[in-house]
Formats: C-alpha cells, sequence, structure tokens
C-alpha cells in the first residue's frame, strides 16, 4: 500500500494537459488526522479520570500498589483510546473536505491543482 505523503499516482488525468502523472495531496485528511488526535486525546484526558478510577478499583484485589498500578493503566488506556478515536474522526472528516472543498490532485508534468 502506498503512503499517502509520497507522489502517488492514481488514475486520473490532469484537465489542463491530460497527463496521467497525479499526485493526491490529502492535506485535508493529515490535518484533521492531527488535529482529530489532539482533541481526542485532550478529550481522553477526562475519560482518563474514569478509567484510572476503575482500574484503581479493580486492582483494590492486589492491595495498595495493585490499586496504583490499576489506575495507572487505566489512566494510560483512557488517553490512548481517546487519541486513536479523535485521530480515526479527524482523517475521516479530512478526507471529505479533500473530495469535496480542497484541490485534492497535482498534475506532476505541469503542477496544475484540481479535484474530481
Amino acid at each position: 500500500m502506498p503512503n499517502e505523503n509520497s507522489n502517488q499516482r492514481v488514475s486520473l488525468q490532469c484537465p489542463n494537459c491530460q497527463s496521467g502523472h497525479i499526485e493526491i495531496r490529502n492535506y485535508g485528511k493529515r490535518a484533521g488526522r492531527t488535529v482529530g488526535t489532539v482533541a481526542g486525546a485532550a478529550a481522553g484526558v477526562t475519560g482518563m479520570m474514569g478509567g484510572a478510577e476503575m482500574g484503581a478499583t479493580a486492582g483494590l484485589i492486589g492491595g495498595p500498589a495493585g490499586a496504583a498500578f490499576g489506575g495507572l493503566l487505566g489512566a494510560i488506556i483512557g488517553g490512548i483510546v481517546g487519541a486513536a478515536a479523535g485521530g480515526s474522526v479527524g482523517s475521516n472528516l479530512g478526507e471529505v473536505v479533500d473530495e469535496n472543498v480542497l484541490d485534492n490532485y497535482r498534475c506532476l508534468a505541469c503542477n496544475h491543482t484540481f479535484n474530481k
């Protein structure tokens, strides 16, 4: 699978010069993923508190050390899940922006940018 940041070639033709050497830019998708990951991690901080509390409660079986470890593990998992969910949603939203708003394609022959 090609890297989305590389000069991918797709089966489109440039409307300006009819070249088939086209790059997909995906600026919206990349920006959306970044913003979504940061927002998801921030939201995950709130979720971390619930995760830490649940982990500490579950860890009580193992005594004070189990509660501390369970709380830490719950907090970490809450942050990771929040960041992953936010990144996924942001990426999907950015893809919609790429396809409907931005000129997502660039001709490598004449440097013309265009959308489907």
